[in-house]
Formats: structure tokens, C-alpha cells, sequence
């Protein structure tokens, strides 16, 4: 991840292998990890996650494709949160929302319990979710107990609206 200033916006420039995109922010971010940030003091994680095993990566384009696919894909996290993780997943919901011409899945829940003490106790994970090439771009923020469900999501927007394709 690159961070840089154009006037009263702040790029951020993520890469992979196989795809490049940017985000312009009205934010103040930093770089906390390889794919974690802060943005005004919101965690962030945007992962690309290569998908592979598809028959035909132009078929991803399809947007009744794009939706079967990130459906799965939350299917799977969300296995995961439950079974592998012992997390107490509370009403998983999800939406499929369009901006910009760019199909999103939005998937969430409430955090019950957790088998681990951590230093900051989750209260609501938030994903979008978009393809991007053959890879699934996910944003994810870790609502904190003290933190505000309502800031996440309209950072979480932000990025979405914003997201602009240099490589796919």
C-alpha cells in the first residue's frame, strides 16, 4: 500500500500480482500493516484474494457471476468465523449494491462471543466485496466496541465509490 496527497485528497494505491487500484480518501490514513490502515483512526483491511479454479475468468465480468461468486466466497469466510474460529456469528446479513457501474456484495454481522481474550474486543465485522480481474477485492472493517458502526460504513462507502482500476 502507497499513501500519498493530491490536494484535499488522500490516494491510496494497493497492489497484488495481478491487479493495482486506488482509493481517493477525504481522510487521514496510515499505513499500520501490509494490508492494514487507519483511516481517521478506523481500521481497514483491503485483501486481494486471486480466484482460481474458475473455468473462465471472463465469465467474472458477468455480473450474475460477480454475485455467485462473492456469495460463496462470504459463505466460506463466514464457515470459517464460525467453525474454525468459534466465533458466535449474530444476524449474518448481506446486500448486493451497485455504484459506479461496480457490483459490490456488502455481507456483516454481530460479534458474540470469542474462545480468545483479545485487546480489543470486535463488535461488528463489515466486508465489500467486488471482483476486480480473476481476484476478489474485499475491504473489511472491524467495528471495535468502542468504535461508531455508522463512521465505518460511510468509509467503507467512500472506498467504494472511489475505487478506481489501474491493472487488472
Amino acid at each position: 500500500m502507497l499513501i500519498s496527497k493530491s490536494g484535499d485528497l488522500t490516494e491510496l494505491v494497493c497492489s497484488s500480482a495481478t491487479i493495482l487500484v486506488k482509493f481517493e480518501l477525504k481522510h487521514a490514513l496510515a499505513i499500520q500493516s501490509q494490508n492494514i490502515l487507519s483511516v481517521d483512526d478506523q481500521t481497514i483491511q483491503v485483501t486481494p484474494l486471486k480466484v482460481s479454479g474458475y473455468r473462465n475468468a471472463t465469465d467474472l465480468q458477468n455480473i450474475n457471476s460477480q454475485k455467485n461468486v462473492l456469495q460463496a466466497y462470504a459463505e466460506y469466510e463466514l464457515d470459517y468465523f464460525k467453525n474454525d474460529l468459534h466465533t458466535e456469528l449474530i444476524n449474518p446479513n448481506n446486500q448486493w449494491v451497485i455504484t459506479k457501474s461496480k457490483g459490490w456484495f456488502i455481507w456483516y454481522f454481530k460479534v458474540g462471543s470469542v474462545p480468545v481474550n483479545v485487546a480489543k474486543q470486535v463488535k461488528i465485522q463489515l466486508f465489500a466485496s467486488t471482483i476486480v480481474g480473476d481476484n476478489i477485492l474485499t475491504i473489511n472493517a472491524p467495528i471495535f466496541t468502542e468504535s461508531d458502526f455508522t463512521k465505518a460504513g460511510l468509509i467503507v462507502n467512500e472506498m467504494m465509490e472511489t475505487l478506481t482500476i489501474l491493472k487488472q
